[in-house]
């Protein structure tokens, strides 16, 4: 195994009809469990608000509230990350550059820009399908180490299980894409009616790791709304069947 983790893993598709997902939702955080009914349906199983109970974030911050909530113990969740914990960027690297070398490069670049030393961050990246040439773009995502060691405590103290951890935008998107009726469902349905389809997606089929401020600006309208932390969590429970 390499010393650095990746955000999150790529989830087999499994037999599961439960999963959760956390996102932070101003100074609290929404929890959503999400129920598969259906060959290629989902539905919102539960819609719970957890109040933190710290608000500097120096830890999980969720805890408390997650271990309180009458499920099953042991349930896995995966949970968000907000824009202010992570950065991204492009790298271009060479053509010839083996891809067993991208990651230390994106390793290094990721740790210059938190300040951080190499082994301090998180990271994953993602090469651009419509690179060619010289040249391979490569896009990327990283975060302080810590804080995925403070969500790792905080979900295990709470007695559950954690799936896996990524940007809230990219969750989003994964939600936005699967939402049946598209974003106009946030005006017209509460979150507890939301379903979702697991075929191909219904639109946002831009490469998550290229979206950016005003690269989608429904979404990010979305995100700025009531609706937009149960959005983020929408999306990270349902990455467990896709």
């Amino acid at each position: 195994m390499p010393f650095w983790t990746r955000f999150w893993q790529l989830v087999a598709r499994r037999s599961v009809r439960q999963a959760w997902g956390l996102a932070c939702d101003g100074s609290d955080w929404a929890l959503v469990g999400l129920s598969k009914y259906k060959v290629a349906g989902v539905r919102v199983l539960a819609v719970e608000k957890l109040t933190s109970t710290d608000p500097d974030r120096g830890r999980s911050g969720f805890d408390v509230g997650l271990s309180q909530l009458a499920v099953r113990s042991r349930q896995r969740v995966s949970v968000g990350l907000t824009e202010d914990e992570v950065i991204a960027g492009v790298l271009e690297l060479p053509a010839q550059l083996p891809r067993d070398d991208w990651a230390a490069e994106v390793q290094l670049e990721a740790s210059q820009l938190l300040g951080l030393t190499p082994e301090e961050v998180n990271f994953d990246f993602q090469p651009d399908p419509l690179s060619f040439g010289l040249f391979t773009r490569v896009h990327w995502v990283g975060c302080d180490q810590a804080r995925i060691r403070a969500i790792r405590e905080g979900v295990r103290n709470a007695g559950w299980r954690l799936d896996s951890v990524e940007p809230a935008l990219h969750a989003a998107h994964r939600a936005a894409s699967h939402l049946k009726g598209g974003l106009d469902s946030l005006l017209t349905q509460s979150p507890q009616d939301w379903q979702f389809d697991l075929g191909p997606n219904l639109g946002h089929g831009q490469p998550v790791f290229g979206l950016k401020e005003g690269a989608d600006w429904g979404l990010h309208q979305a995100l700025k709304s009531t609706a937009g932390a149960r959005l983020v969590a929408s999306g990270l429970a349902l990455k467990a069947w896709l």
